[in-house]
């Protein structure tokens, strides 16, 4: 179960020493060791607050960007940031795995079949970020990825891990990818399943974003016809019709440019008011551990094929999904690219809106390969 931030600095200042009793409010009220205040810039008795609108008399803030979040990493420091854990595992009939591949693997332009299957040692990444989110308000939190290290398949984790075991450094032996390819593929992962758990927000964003764009216009059009009005009146005692009517729509060209010029700058601001920057930063990772059914699958695209290993998820208890080889959080269906086999999901298996060609985002980091049009790639 995901605990609140609230709920794990009690749990910090608790494990070193400080007595803690939560209020109606949703302070923490705390008494600190000497040692502990002095770590941690606090008094030896006091109140903390956890909301960033909360004005709680003379609360200390304790929200993710306060100075208090940030010393509690002397508490913390070379402690947890990779520890590795073991989880035994109830393996399932072979049989009954291989009636969901096809549920599972549903490639549009290419066709598979199994290989063999084993049961191996395999071993999984649990990591856990710390997002923040920035526009006109904020949204902060911690997302949690677990990422498959033979295959690179990732999920967002948000259950518990019943039953784990330190294991101290690790078994040695088990077939899984270099840390670095694996740590970046989580980390693309991340970014992607943040921006899905914050939806709503951005949906709210480009809502009030249109909705003061609409009365930046509307405001706009009425400053031109009252320029209007008032250019006319201003031009009223004109004798000559003509004359009268030339000064008119000179008076009032230059007045709308000015206006629509002014115009232009406010809905930029809103623009840039409204912008969303997401920022993800590493806190900590698991490896964990375990023995799993493995299948073993021949993609064939064309005339070119691969091998690629399926597998089982003791700790979700279903298959894994592929991944997509770009952006690592994929969604059905799949594609197989054909320089190198890679398997794409749909949103990375891009259409140039140039030129129509259809191409994989991973072979082609850059844009097009047709016509050089470069567009946005899956990975960040």
């Amino acid at each position: 179960m995901n605990k609140t931030l609230s709920e794990v600095i009690a749990d910090i200042l608790i494990h070193n020493g400080a007595v803690i009793e939560k209020k109606d409010d949703g302070c923490l009220e705390f008494l600190a060791t000497e040692t502990l205040a002095d770590k941690l810039g606090l008094p030896d008795y006091g109140r903390l607050r956890f909301g960033y609108n909360d004005s709680s008399g003379d609360a200390i803030s304790a929200t993710y960007d306060s100075e208090l979040f940030k010393a509690m990493a002397k508490l913390l420091k070379g402690k947890g940031e990779f520890s590795v854990a073991s989880f035994e595992s109830s393996c399932p009939n072979t049989g009954k795995l291989l009636k969901n591949l096809n549920e599972t693997i549903v490639l549009n332009n290419a066709a598979f079949r199994l290989e063999k299957s084993e049961t191996k040692e395999i071993s999984y990444l649990l990591c856990y970020f710390k997002y923040t989110a920035i526009s006109d308000e904020k949204r902060e939190g911690i997302a949690q990825v677990l990422i498959n290290e033979l295959n690179l398949s990732a999920i967002p984790f948000e259950d518990g891990l019943p039953g784990l075991e330190d294991s101290g450094e690790g078994s040695a032996g088990i077939e899984r990818q270099d840390i670095e390819t694996v740590f970046r593929s989580s980390y693309s992962a991340g970014v992607e399943m943040v921006k899905e758990r914050l939806k709503d927000f951005v949906r709210s964003l480009e809502r009030r974003l249109n909705r003061d764009i609409r009365r930046v216009h509307e405001y706009y059009e009425i400053l031109k016809n009252e320029a209007g009005i008032a250019i006319e009146k201003k031009t009223a005692s004109t004798g000559d019709r003509r004359v009268r009517e030339e000064e008119i729509e000179r008076q009032l060209k230059k007045k709308i440019n000015a206006i629509e010029t002014e115009c232009k700058w406010k809905v930029q601001d809103l623009i840039t008011k409204y912008s969303l920057n997401i920022q993800i930063e590493p806190l900590s990772i698991i490896r964990i551990e375990t023995q799993s059914p493995v299948l073993w699958i021949n993609i064939r695209r064309r005339l070119a094929s691969r091998s690629f290993p399926v597998t089982y998820n003791p700790l979700i208890k279903e298959l894994d999904a592929l991944p997509c080889e770009l952006c690592f959080n994929p969604k059905k269906p799949y594609f197989i690219c054909d320089n190198k086999l890679h398997i794409i999901c749909s949103t990375c298996f891009k259409i140039c809106p140039d030129c129509g060609k259809q191409y994989c985002g991973a072979c082609h980091i850059n844009g097009c390969p047709k016509c050089g049009n470069k567009i946005k790639s899956g990975r960040k």
